[in-house]
């Protein structure tokens, strides 16, 4: 299974168009899609209660109006937070919210995984990993996930449980994820590069048939003809629109 792309080197909004809008809001994924991103990249996290609510902290302290921990609050709870401002309120999202949205779009969705394993959090982990794979399936979606997680025991469940039927996304060097028993060079689709300015972790990639993803760090317009030069195939963006208008000049 390929994704296939508008863009020649495709464009995720990081956690939507976060760069103008709220983060992982309803407003920030409809402009990024608005934007021309050909995907959206946000974060999957477990209430209290046992909802899939899209926030990248393990705490609302920095994104919304409350404080305390994500996996203390119920849904209702956290529902009732502002994830925007006064003039512009925004709810915390469910990701059946984001997968209903985007269900009859032409665009692909990155999941990052941050519910991590430990020995405490094992259930919870892959209560997280099993629900978000079953709405998938509920709005057939498959094909145009990715399952992402700096924890390679997230990446490696799905692997061992269900074979290579999802799109997997880890980072590289290797070292940069935790919890790995198996090497990554084994199921991952792609993988977002550290100190992309080196072309031997472009190759080494491309050799094993992994897609070499870039992040959010790279704005300029001399990285970026540097890194699709290397090979790159994706950046995910803070800001899709400027990267989108940066790349279309580079052609």
């Amino acid at each position: 299974m390929k994704l296939t792309y508008e863009n020649r080197m495709a464009v995720a909004g990081h956690r939507g168009d976060c760069y103008n809008y709220y983060e992982n809001t309803k407003t920030a994924f409809e402009m990024a899609h608005r934007e021309g991103a050909d995907m959206i990249e946000t974060d999957v996290r477990l209430s209290s209660d046992g909802y899939l609510v899209l926030i990248h902290d393990d705490t609302i302290n920095r994104t919304t109006n409350g404080k305390g921990r994500v996996c203390e609050m119920t849904l209702e709870e956290l529902r009732s937070l502002n994830a925007g401002d006064k003039l512009h309120p925004e709810q915390i999202p469910t990701l059946e919210e984001l997968l209903s949205w985007a269900e009859p779009l032409n665009i692909t969705l990155n999941l990052e995984i941050k519910e991590y394993y430990s020995e405490q959090t094992k259930e919870r982990c892959e209560k997280c990993i099993n629900d978000t794979l079953a709405l998938v399936e509920r709005y057939n979606m498959r094909h145009r996930i990715v399952i992402n997680s700096f924890d390679a025991y997230v990446l490696e469940y799905v692997y061992k449980n269900y074979g290579d039927k999802y799109l997997l996304h880890g980072f590289y060097p290797y070292s940069e994820m935790f919890n790995v028993t198996i090497d990554p060079t084994e199921y991952l689709y792609c993988a977002c590069i550290f100190a992309n300015d080196k072309k031997e972790y472009y190759d080494f990639l491309i050799s094993n048939g992994i897609e070499p993803w870039i992040g959010a760090s790279v704005t300029q317009v001399s990285k970026l003809e540097m890194c699709k030069k290397n090979g790159a195939r994706l950046i995910t963006t803070n800001n899709p629109a400027d990267i989108i208008k940066k790349l279309s000049e580079m052609e």
